[in-house]
């Protein structure tokens, strides 16, 4: 399977933008985060019309769509000021490559899926300074089915930022600019950096090979591991997935290490809608915490009904604490505090036994439709780093979980026994 870029160009602003938003000030939660790069991908099969001259068309679509959506979202076509720490608003462009495949999509949609392919499906850049936020690749397979990737750096926004602009865009290509709705932008007020921001993210882990591998929980079997875990009043479908997956981490440890070590949960959570603050859903930029537990589970109780008490309890303290929260300043701390120990545990990765999650349930990315239907799979990108990753299924109900880990954890991962229960 190979992909070869057919062009790479920038997309600006159908509009300039004004001169007093040039400037986007970042927030000290967005100075918290990695320099790195995030993204997902979107999966679109062929419909059986689709001819060569369809393509040109939706790509011409795509191109222009997103140049009249960048006028809402102009912070995406600017560069970083590190210096400054804001965003140049200075219309420079998002990044736009079309990529050709040549192989079926389905070929990848029913096999496994390749950490090199893709990555090939998904490039970005390797530093800040200089280079577009935002990276879009459409690969066009000779099915003529398409994979839309987006990457977007995470100074810029989180994943709620990030859904909000792919639906914004969608919606711009598939029935015009004029139901569009500008976002918010102004979080750097409430939550303004004070005096120097260092931020010392720990190194990935060299010379491990990952791989990326879906499982598919259906509706069915979440409600089997809900009634599983009765005990737990109003547990969710998050937190009964996060602790099947705890105690199937736990007991690959046990195995790995011969005895029972302590493990560590790092979950990301979305504040919209969580705190007492004048903040919108549709709030521009980083505005999340991370829920972190350490956790000493007894040798004879390492049942789904004890981890799910222990991720639900976790969740159930932050959410109180946090929507006890009232100003700013208190809310920007806590995240801090946040942010600072789940980086101590990354960096402790080989001495404990970290488990990090990142929900996106709830985000509406398969109502994601461009003119040409909804996608049929959504996936996070590939990152070396042992991640859980959960996205609402496209059948009701259901989760998808998308795990990175070493070839030698995903034999034992398929083999466990809950794991063949309860996923497909």
């Amino acid at each position: 399977m190979k992909v070869e870029v057919q062009s790479r160009k920038l997309i600006k602003p159908s509009a300039p933008t004004p001169n007093h938003h040039c400037k986007l000030n970042l927030s000290c939660i967005d100075e918290l985060q990695h320099p790195g790069y995030a993204g997902f991908l979107f999966y679109y099969r062929a419909d059986g019309e689709n001819r060569e001259d369809d393509t040109f068309q939706r790509l011409r679509l795509l191109e222009e769509s997103l140049s009249e959506t960048l006028v809402n979202f102009y912070p995406l076509a600017g560069r970083y000021i590190e210096e400054g720490l804001f965003i140049d608003c200075n219309d420079q462009g998002v990044e736009f490559v079309h990529a050709r495949v040549n192989c079926q999509l389905d070929h990848l949609l029913q096999g496994g899926f390749d950490v090199d392919l893709l990555s090939c499906l998904s490039k970005f850049p390797l530093g800040l300074a200089g280079n577009p936020l935002v990276v879009i690749q459409v690969n066009v397979f000779d099915c003529r089915g398409l994979v839309i990737s987006l990457r977007s750096c995470h100074k810029l926004g989180d994943m709620s930022t990030m859904a909000t602009f792919m639906n914004s865009w969608a919606t711009v290509c598939r029935s015009g600019i004029n139901e569009l709705a500008s976002p918010y932008f102004n979080l750097s007020s409430l939550f303004p950096v004070k005096g120097s921001v260092v931020t010392r993210w720990p190194p990935l882990r060299g010379g491990v090979k990952f791989t990326m591998n879906r499982f598919i929980f259906s509706g069915a079997a979440l409600s089997r591991l809900k009634l599983a875990a009765a005990k737990i009043e109003r547990i969710s479908r998050v937190e009964v997935v996060c602790a099947l997956l705890c105690k199937v981490f736990v007991t690959m440890d046990r195995e790995k290490h011969g005895r029972l070590r302590p493990f560590v949960v790092c979950h990301s959570m979305n504040l919209r809608g969580r705190v007492n603050l004048p903040i919108p859903t549709n709030a521009f930029g980083n505005f999340y915490t991370m829920v972190v537990g350490r956790h000493t589970m007894d040798q004879n109780g390492l049942n789904l009904e004890a981890f799910a008490k222990v991720i639900h309890d976790t969740f159930v303290s932050a959410k109180t604490r946090y929507a006890a929260t009232a100003d700013g300043e208190s809310c920007m701390n806590m995240v801090k505090d946040s942010i600072r120990e789940s980086k101590e545990w990354a960096a402790h990765s080989d001495r404990e036994n970290v488990v990090a999650f990142s929900s996106w349930c709830g985000f509406p990315f398969y109502d994601i439709d461009f003119g040409w239907g909804k996608p049929d799979l959504v996936s996070n990108t590939c990152i070396p780093v042992r991640m859980v990753f959960l996205i609402d299924s496209k059948s009701e109900g259901g989760i998808d979980a998308w795990i990175m880990l070493s070839p030698e954890e995903k034999v034992l991962l398929e083999q466990d026994p809950d794991i063949v229960a309860f996923t497909s």
